[in-house]
C-alpha cells in the first residue's frame, strides 16, 4: 500500500522570500516516521511541492504516474483550499484512494471539510497514533468508529465524531522526523539569513489559552471528552532535543533551526539543560561561537524570568538569534479580550529592552493584533507605533483573524463581525473582520496606509538599522523587511488610485513563477 503525504503548491507570504518562506513540512515528516515505524510494510512518500518548486501541472502528472492508495493532507486555514484542490485531483485519478485530512484547519472545520466530496476522514488533534490506527483499518470503515480522534460520514451520511484521542505523554518515544523522505538541501538554499533551514520542535501545547490561537487547543487536553479543552504543555527531554539537533546537523547539514513550538521558552528546566548541552558540544566553535542559528517564538514573561536566572544568556550563547514575541495589545483591556495572561505592556517592553541592551545580536520581532470590535483609527495608529515604543527590531500589526475552532471565530461570527469568508484571505495581513466603527474597506485602506506610510520618524529609525547595525544578519533582515513593506505600500497606493471602488480584498501574496507549471 502506497501512502502519500502531500503539501501542494501555494503562494508566498508577501514579507518572505522564497528561500525562507517554505520550511520543511515537519507535521508530515512526523506522521511519515510514525507510520514507517509501526507499519514497515507500507510505502510512505512525502511530496513537498513548495520546497521542490513543483507547480500544479507537474504535480498532476506525478500523481497520475503512480497508484496512490492513501493521501494525507494537513493545512492551516489560508492554504486549505490548495490541499482540497490536490485531493480532488487525486480522487479523479484514483477513485479508490482514501483521503485523510488533519492539521489545525481541517480538524476544527469538520463539517465544512466533510461536505467536500474529496475527503474521507479527518484526524483531529495530535496525529501520529491516530493516523497509524487509521492506516491499519483503512479499508474497514466500520472499524473507524472505534478509533479515537476521528471525524467522518457514517453509512447514512451522518456526521460521526469519535472521542478525543489520548495525548502522547512521552514525546521522547516519537521517532525522529523522516527527513530522509525529502531533499533537505532545498530548504534555505541560497538564503543568507536562513541557510540550511530545518523545522524542529521540542514541545507541544502551551501555558496559555489565547482566544485567537488554535495551537493550544489543538495540542491541549480535552475536558470530559467534549469540545472543551485546557492548555497543557509537554516537552521532550533536553537530551532528546539536543540529539535531534545534532542528528540534523550531521546527517543533513542543517545549520538554521526554526523551532515551531508555540512557546519555545515555556519550560526553564528544558531551556537550561538544552543550552548547557549545546554549549558543551562540538556544535560550538573554538572561542565560543555557535555553529548553528536558532529562531523561536517566545513569551515576554518567560524572557524576563530566564534573564534573571541566567538561562537566557546561555540560550543566546548557544545560538538563539531571532525571537518572535506576541505582544498582541499595548493595553490591558485588549489583552483581557484576547484572554492572554501575564503579558502586560510593561513586561513586553522589558523583554525587548533586555534583548536590545544585553543581546543586540538577536533580531526581535513583535506582533500586535488590530481589529477588535471596539477598535478605531486611533487604536490602529497607536498599535502601529509599538515598534518604536517597545524598541523591537520589527513589528507586524496583524488584523484579527478568526481561525476555525478559536473563541475569536465564534465571537466574531456571533457578533456579525466576520465579513470576508474567503479563507485564502486568512493570511494574517488581509483584514477579514469589521469593527464597530469601520467597515471592511475602511479597515483595509487604513491598515495599509498607517502601517506602511512613510514618515520622518520611521525613515530616521530604519536607515541606521539597515546601514549601520553592527550585526550583518540584522542589517540584511532590516533591509529585506523594509523592501517587502515598501513594495506593498506602492501596490496599495496604486490600488487606491486606480481601483478606488474595488470591493475584493487585497492579498498581496506573491505568485511563484513555478506555481502553475
Amino acid at each position: 500500500m502506497r501512502v502519500l503525504l502531500l503539501r501542494p503548491p501555494r503562494y508566498v507570504w508577501p514579507f518572505n522570500s522564497e528561500t525562507s518562506a517554505f520550511w520543511p513540512p515537519l507535521g508530515l515528516l512526523c506522521l511519515a516516521a510514525a507510520a514507517r515505524e509501526e507499519l514497515p510494510e507500507l510505502e510512505v512518500l512525502v511530496w513537498d511541492a513548495p520546497g521542490e518548486k513543483v507547480g500544479w501541472r507537474t504535480l498532476a502528472q506525478r500523481l497520475a504516474a503512480q497508484q496512490i492508495d492513501v493521501l494525507g493532507i494537513g493545512e492551516e486555514t489560508v492554504s486549505a483550499h490548495e490541499a482540497l484542490r490536490a485531493a480532488r485531483i487525486v480522487k479523479q485519478l484514483h477513485p479508490q484512494c482514501v483521503v485523510v485530512a488533519g492539521g489545525v484547519y481541517f480538524a476544527h472545520a469538520v463539517e465544512q471539510t466533510l461536505n467536500e466530496d474529496c475527503v474521507d476522514v479527518i484526524v483531529r488533534g495530535e496525529g501520529e497514533t491516530t493516523f497509524v490506527r487509521v492506516l491499519r483499518q483503512i479499508h474497514d470503515r466500520r472499524a473507524w468508529s472505534a478509533i479515537p480522534g476521528l471525524a467522518f460520514r457514517g453509512s447514512n451520511g451522518e456526521l460521526v465524531l469519535t472521542p478525543p484521542p489520548p495525548l502522547v505523554r512521552d514525546l521522547d518515544r516519537l521517532p525522529f522526523p523522516a527527513y530522509d523522505l525529502i531533499n533537505a538541501d532545498l530548504y534555505g538554499r541560497g538564503s543568507r539569513n536562513h541557510p540550511g533551514l530545518a523545522s524542529i520542535e521540542h514541545s507541544r501545547g502551551c501555558v496559555d489559552s489565547c482566544s485567537f490561537c488554535i495551537l493550544w487547543k489543538h495540542m491541549g487536553k480535552s475536558v470530559n471528552g467534549n469540545d472543551t479543552y485546557r492548555p497543557l504543555l509537554r516537552t521532550k527531554s533536553a537530551e532528546r532535543s539536543f540529539d535531534e539537533v545534532l542528528w540534523l546537523y550531521r546527517q543533513f547539514e542543517r545549520r538554521t533551526f526554526g523551532w515551531v513550538d508555540p512557546t519555545f521558552n515555556a519550560s526553564p528546566a528544558w531551556s537550561d539543560e538544552w543550552a548547557e548541552r549545546m554549549l558543551a558540544s562540538d556544535l560550538m566553535r573554538p572561542g565560543g561561537r555557535p555553529k548553528t542559528l536558532h529562531t523561536a517564538w517566545v513569551r515576554a514573561d518567560c524572557v524576563v524570568r530566564d534573564e534573571s536566572d541566567g538561562i537566557l544568556a546561555k540560550l543566546v550563547r548557544a545560538g538563539l538569534r531571532q525571537v518572535m514575541i506576541g505582544v498582541e495589545r499595548d493595553e490591558r483591556a485588549g489583552l483581557a479580550a484576547l484572554n492572554k495572561h501575564n503579558n502586560d505592556p510593561e513586561v513586553c517592553r522589558k523583554a525587548f529592552s533586555i534583548f536590545r541592551e544585553r543581546y543586540p545580536q538577536v533580531y526581535t520581532i513583535g506582533t500586535v493584533i488590530f481589529g477588535l470590535p471596539g477598535d478605531t483609527v486611533d487604536d490602529l495608529k497607536r498599535l502601529a507605533a509599538c515598534e518604536d515604543d517597545m524598541n523591537m527590531d520589527h513589528c507586524f500589526v496583524l488584523p484579527l483573524t478568526p481561525n476555525p475552532g478559536t473563541a475569536t471565530a465564534v465571537d466574531a461570527a456571533r457578533g456579525g463581525y466576520t465579513i470576508n469568508t474567503d479563507l485564502s484571505s486568512y493570511n494574517f495581513h488581509t483584514p477579514v473582520c469589521i469593527t464597530d466603527t469601520l467597515d471592511l474597506r475602511q479597515v483595509e485602506s487604513l491598515y495599509w496606509r498607517i502601517m506602511l506610510a512613510p514618515s520622518w520618524q520611521r525613515v530616521c529609525g530604519a536607515l541606521p538599522s539597515m546601514l549601520l547595525d553592527r550585526n550583518p544578519r540584522k542589517r540584511r533582515l532590516h533591509r529585506a523587511l523594509f523592501y517587502r513593506g515598501a513594495t506593498i505600500a506602492v501596490k496599495s497606493l496604486l490600488r487606491a488610485v486606480l481601483k478606488p471602488r474595488e470591493k475584493r480584498p487585497a492579498h498581496y501574496w506573491r505568485k511563484p513563477s513555478w506555481y502553475d507549471k
